[in-house]
């Protein structure tokens, strides 16, 4: 019974159970058509000798006889049939065979003439073997005072039905056993790479993530199956990859500020130094741990994009107040750098946006184009609605990003070789913080073709769109 709570088992009952029912009603229709048949072959047989005998009785003064004398024991086809005249006072004349009881022959008799028409029966004759009759009332000297009663045994048909019947259910028998066999077959065919798919899962862990469901199955809902279970490796597989190269990398960033603090930390301990010496050691300590704590800002944030639990609280922004207080803000360290901000702000607007990730993003992207802009040239800061939002563009005239870094620009700690390499304040994480920021918004973060330079668009959807977004 375990074998029938199994998938494959199940299965194969089902299947049992749909071709044991097919196989009934085939077989009950052949059955009963053969039985419908050979039952109307024996009554249009007895009809016929009926008719036969009743066109050869003659009525000789209320007295009823058969021309030749006898009454015929068999069909001119050679079918032997059986007949009898019978009148209220007795058998007149019969067949030599007698296989019918007189009681028998005066009750069938004396219905024919209550009915006044045919009667049909299936008796037993005194052999005990079965016999189908058939009667119908004779008219004497003008009244149906008399019947004839013809029979013909079918035990030779019941038999063949019989024989029939068993056959039968030998057959249906041996197709069910042939078609449970099939089906267990199929279904262990079908089910083999369920079963690979378990037996893989069972035994994949974090360090084997590249083994695949390696087995041939036709391009159907199993082969859907197992390239859905496949595509879920491999996105597990990078995701672990991505995990492994964002703790090193996150290692790495905090390792090195660590060290050169531990060993600046040391160099002072080794002997005295003056009260100046000191301030200079530690104003270089403050700008490390100030380094760390951006750092450890970043990743906590990314921490919580990943887990779903940064939800941005939306709230209508003026975008030319927003332009021009950014480009204020980064004024002076523009300036230091030898660059300078342009603004180009619309007449009035709103965008919905939590305006504190919306600065941050806006922020990281112009950090990050100071850096590689030319000497002497700007930053181009502006807004301008796009499919019922908002597109918020940042531009610079510096070296551009190279083409093949441009699919791993927003990655963690993902830094360009050659033109645009980061200063001592990069982490390589300001990007792709920036990227899940303008996700958390229903938006998203993009290079767009520049000549020369970058220009980095951030899109921002509808106030409802972000509203949603925020709510997810």
């Amino acid at each position: 019974m375990r074998f029938f709570r199994t998938t494959r088992g199940r299965l194969v009952a089902f299947t049992i159970a749909i071709l044991g029912a097919a196989l009934l009603l085939a077989d009950g229709g052949v059955l009963g058509s053969l039985a419908l048949t050979e039952r109307n072959g024996t009554d249009s047989v007895l009809v016929s000798q009926a008719n036969v005998i009743a066109g050869g009785i003659e009525d000789q003064n209320g007295q009823l006889s058969f021309g030749t004398g006898e009454l015929p024991g068999e069909t001119q086809g050679g079918i032997a049939v059986d007949a009898a005249i019978v009148s209220p006072s007795g058998t007149v004349t019969q067949t030599i065979a007698k296989p019918l009881p007189t009681a028998v022959l005066s009750d069938l008799a004396a219905k024919a003439d209550r009915s006044g028409g045919p009667v049909w029966a299936d008796v037993t004759d005194v052999r005990g073997s079965p016999r189908r009759v058939y009667a119908i009332p004779l008219t004497v000297s003008g009244q149906k005072t008399a019947a004839l009663v013809v029979s013909r045994s079918i035990s030779e048909q019941q038999a063949t039905l019989a024989r029939t019947v068993v056959l039968t259910g030998l057959f249906s028998a041996a197709v069910l056993l042939v078609g449970g066999v099939l089906a267990y077959w199929l279904a262990g065919r079908v089910l083999r790479p369920v079963s690979v798919i378990a037996s893989l899962a069972r035994s994949i862990s974090e360090r084997d993530l590249n083994r695949r469901v390696d087995v041939k199955v036709p391009d159907d809902e199993l082969g859907e199956l197992v390239a859905t279970f496949n595509g879920m490796l491999a996105r597990l597989e990078a995701a672990f990859d991505s995990l492994r190269r964002f703790t090193a990398d996150a290692s790495h960033e905090l390792r090195a500020p660590l060290t050169l603090m531990l060993n600046e930390l040391e160099g002072n301990l080794t002997k005295a130094r003056t009260n100046e010496e000191y301030r200079r050691a530690i104003e270089t300590q403050m700008a490390d741990v100030e380094h760390l704590a951006r750092l450890a800002d970043q990743l906590l944030m990314l921490a919580r994009a990943d887990a779903g639990a940064l939800h941005p609280a939306p709230e209508a922004v003026d975008v030319a107040d927003f332009l021009h207080e950014t480009a204020a803000r980064w004024s002076i360290v523009a300036d230091q750098r030898g660059r300078h901000i342009d603004v180009s702000a619309p007449d009035a607007g709103q965008a919905t946006a939590d305006p504190s990730l919306l600065r941050r993003v806006v922020d990281n992207l112009i950090d990050n184009a100071l850096r590689y802009a030319p000497e002497g040239t700007g930053v181009l800061l502006r807004a301008y609605p796009a499919n019922s939002g908002w597109t918020f563009e940042v531009s610079d005239r510096g070296p551009g990003v190279p083409t093949e870094y441009r699919d791993h620009l927003f990655e963690r700690f993902a830094r360009p070789d050659g033109a645009r390499t980061r200063d001592a304040g990069g982490a390589g994480l300001g990007l792709a913080l920036s990227a899940a920021i303008a996700r958390a918004h229903g938006g998203d973060l993009e290079l767009s073709d520049g000549a020369p330079g970058a220009v980095f668009q951030l899109h921002l959807p509808r106030a409802s769109d972000v509203v949603g977004a925020a709510r997810r």
